[in-house]
């Protein structure tokens, strides 16, 4: 893969880190193309054979078992050779996840990722409109909310022109840049989650999130990502670190393991009240200021984020 230093992409990057009062939010967004130099064609190669040697594996696997055992196994076998990107019989397949492991081996040049990731661990997403939904309101819920660039974008942005002045806030301009470079609607999107992270583990992240934007048409893979840090684990206290295991709440949006009162006002702000009710359930009150102004934002980023994925060209 190479990398391509684009000046509107460090904008980007710049817009995915910040403080919070427990977390140090750390991102990047990061454009390649599928050129593949000499170690790239050895790296292919190997994740074919290794694919290939997985699959005659299962297949003698299969063979081995009875055939009312062999049947119950087929599926968890996945003898069809299923995958997010398609089947794995298929070369363009195949090519497409190795893309994504050479894109985090260049993001991540201290790991191997040919060793660790599976196809399964990756997600094909396939509404554009709510991945951009869910970085939006990620961001919105980590960020302090004045600071949320909710503005039209400028004629400059709109034409793709780079302003090194403007403000590097994530918003309208920083999802103009990427589809500029990468014609969103064109993309095969997919995210990955696996059951450990060799680089979320080493840095005690506490969450991630990892979008891949592959547009097989212009050869390109835009890898963006976000995770959180908390600032305990990087301070000393007496031998106590913070948890790092992640944690998902019904809300649908990743959030850091903090004790109750911290987590409501980590999410509600200083002004949020915590009463029990008769069950021991904590209840969070805020003011009707604060809950009208999350309300109306919170509307306002979904809003902005479908009308920025229909405005995009096809």
């Amino acid at each position: 893969m190479k990398f391509l230093p684009l000046p509107e992409f460090e904008d980007v990057t710049s817009s995915l880190n910040f403080d919070t009062a427990d977390c140090h939010i750390v991102g990047g967004c990061e454009l390649y193309i599928t050129k593949a130099p000499r170690s790239d064609r050895k790296l292919y190669k190997n994740i074919e054979q290794s694919l290939e040697a997985q699959y005659e594996s299962v297949l003698r696997l299969s063979a081995s078992l009875s055939p009312p055992t062999a049947s119950d196994a087929a599926a968890s076998l996945n003898l069809s050779r299923s995958s997010p990107f398609g089947p794995l019989s298929d070369h363009s397949s195949r090519r497409t996840f190795a893309y994504l492991i050479a894109t985090l081996n260049a993001s991540h040049p201290d790991y191997d990722f040919s060793h660790v990731l599976r196809p399964s661990d990756f997600h094909r997403e396939k509404n554009l409109k709510r991945v951009m939904n869910t970085i939006d309101s990620t961001l919105f819920n980590l960020r302090p909310r004045e600071t949320l660039d909710l503005t039209p974008p400028s004629p400059s942005a709109v034409s793709g022109s780079y302003n090194s002045e403007a403000s590097a806030r994530w918003g309208r301009r920083m999802w103009k840049i990427l589809d500029e470079q990468l014609s969103l609607k064109e993309c095969n999107i997919y995210s990955y989650s696996p059951d450990e992270d060799p680089s979320d583990a080493d840095d005690g992240a506490i969450w991630s999130l990892h979008y891949f934007f592959f547009n097989r048409i212009r050869k390109r893979v835009c890898y963006l990502y976000v995770k959180a840090i908390p600032i305990l684990s990087h301070t000393p206290s007496e031998g106590l670190a913070t948890p790092v295991s992640k944690r998902t709440f019904d809300d649908g949006i990743l959030t850091p393991n903090l004790s109750t009162s911290k987590r409501a006002k980590y999410w509600f702000g200083e002004n949020v009240e915590i009463e029990s009710d008769s069950d021991g359930e904590n209840k969070y009150l805020m003011s009707d200021e604060d809950f009208r102004s999350r309300s109306v934002s919170k509307g306002t980023v979904r809003a902005m984020s479908e009308e920025i994925a229909d405005s995009m060209e096809v």
